[in-house]
């Protein structure tokens, strides 16, 4: 029987001492009944060359007698306590990533109101302002009025001669703030005859890459913001 003190160092043995002790009681068992067992095997030659004709099953209860005499050796294993300070380093752990969360939730929303806001003060900077349009595909015309009209402005569009007469430009220059052209989607003379009147009116020109509705956005957008190439 295993005294307090001994208990006392049991427990505290970490998992992989107590691992290697069971390791080498395991193997001084085996060891030891591995001796047992060649006395038994020299015990059995004594005893069949003393009696020849003695069955040898006679000496399986002595092999048994051996194998139960040899010794039993038990250790419990104490569960390893659980840390308190890893209990600590998690908790603190998911505490700053709720955070980490929280401030990332509260950027994410200060952004959205200050894209709101800008996107608000940029289209109140074009309210009540008229633009010419010259050019462009017919199937998109409904689509830039709408756009303009977003940003409170209204849209006046020519198509560029194709069914109306280019002099009408000159007829609706001097009512207008500004005069978009997409160079893909207008004739040479309309674009000489619309940048000739911009100049006579001092009304601002502003060339567009495309005749797509995302073109004409983001130059409404630089316009608001100041940008707009003369």
């Amino acid at each position: 029987m295993r005294s307090a003190k001994g208990e006392c160092c049991m427990n505290g043995m970490t998992a992989g001492r107590i691992e290697a002790v069971l390791k080498a009681a395991i193997a001084e068992r085996d060891r030891r009944i591995a001796d047992l067992e060649r006395q038994l095997n020299a015990l059995k030659k004594q005893m069949a060359a003393a009696t020849p004709d003695a069955p040898a099953a006679h000496a399986t209860p002595v092999a048994a007698a051996a194998v139960q005499a040899a010794p039993r050796i038990e250790l419990k294993v104490q569960p390893a306590p659980r840390s308190v300070e890893v209990s600590k380093v998690k908790r603190r752990t998911g505490e700053a990533e709720r955070k980490a969360m929280r401030e990332k939730h509260r950027q994410q929303q200060a952004r959205r109101e200050a894209e709101t806001t800008d996107k608000s003060d940029a289209k109140a900077g074009l309210e009540g302002r008229s633009f010419l349009y010259v050019g462009g595909r017919d199937c998109q015309v409904a689509h830039l009025r709408q756009i303009a009209s977003s940003y409170g402005a209204n849209l006046i569009h020519h198509d560029g001669g194709l069914r109306e007469a280019v002099s009408r430009i000159d007829n609706v220059l001097p009512s207008v703030d500004c005069v978009f052209c997409p160079i893909d989607c207008i004739s040479h003379d309309a674009c000489i005859r619309v940048k000739t009147g911009c100049k006579k009116w001092e009304k601002a020109f502003v060339p567009l890459r495309n005749g797509s509705k995302s073109s004409f956005e983001r130059a409404l957008q630089s316009m608001s913001q100041g940008d707009t190439a003369q």
